[in-house]
């Protein structure tokens, strides 16, 4: 694994920054090769972008923050949570909410936007659990089977685990967003699911999360053997159904 990508002076530049920026970058590029298709500005569009990106980036930070208030209050400063360190849930609702309120400030239809986004989702989470692979977050548990991977002690994975084989769940997290982003993309071209695309990716990705979650060697458990997402992923598919059926057209919202 290859923490650090290479060094500029006392200037390092860390693999998984890389990957994260390459995720939201090649998702913008496709993004604004198709905005004509769907009748959106290139100038609202880079502004929508630069949002999603410093809200994601926030709320994930802060989420993460929150999550392990404990640890970060002992040790601040501690590489865990500045070199990676994000929940996916908060940098999801922060950014959903702050690009709702840009979305309607320029008279645009939030369902018909995120009907044209949503394929990017899961491309850029493709992109940048690969980022998690090579810092070693997002790791999974030890395990036997003959695809287990070991860490190098710096990582948080061998921190955790030491030198035990263990799930490489982010490449597991990485195949599947990859696959829902083909998957998302196919049925936005060819008209299915119109206007409803976003709360079928949110099903979808919540119900696998809590499924990769039981061999997540990370997760937070909260009561029993749940972890925190999994302790809460009835009320979101709950949402995200009532989501679904709301958005049947480009009113919905």
């Amino acid at each position: 694994m290859y923490q650090i990508l290479f060094k500029i002076g006392h200037f390092t530049i860390y693999t998984y920054g890389i990957f994260v920026a390459l995720g939201f970058f090649l998702s913008f590029l496709l993004a604004w090769k198709e905005k004509e298709n769907f009748q959106v500005e290139g100038e609202f569009l880079g502004n929508l972008w630069m949002i999603l990106i410093i809200a994601g980036l926030a709320g994930g930070k802060l989420l993460f923050i929150i999550l392990h208030l404990p640890a970060f209050l002992s040790n601040p400063a501690s590489p865990e949570f500045w070199r990676g360190g994000f929940a996916f849930l908060g940098g999801f609702f922060t950014a959903l909410l702050f690009a709702s309120i840009y979305i309607r400030k320029c008279g645009y239809s939030i369902p018909r936007i995120s009907y044209f986004l949503t394929p990017y989702i899961p491309l850029g989470q493709a992109i940048g659990r690969i980022g998690c692979f090579f810092n070693g977050c997002c790791y999974g548990k030890p395990t036997s089977m003959p695809w287990g991977m070991t860490f190098p002690l710096s990582s948080p994975a061998g921190y955790h685990y030491g030198l035990i084989p263990i799930h490489p769940t982010q490449l597991y997290a990485s195949v599947f967003n990859f696959v829902l982003f083909l998957f998302l993309w196919k049925l936005r071209n060819h008209g299915y699911q119109k206007f409803r695309l976003f709360p079928l990716y949110f099903l979808i990705y919540i119900t696998f999360r809590a499924l990769l979650d039981i061999l997540r060697g990370d997760t937070i458990i909260l009561i029993g053997n749940l972890t925190v997402l999994q302790f809460f992923t009835p009320l979101l598919l709950t949402l995200g159904f009532l989501w679904w059926r709301k958005w049947k057209s480009e009113e919905g919202e």
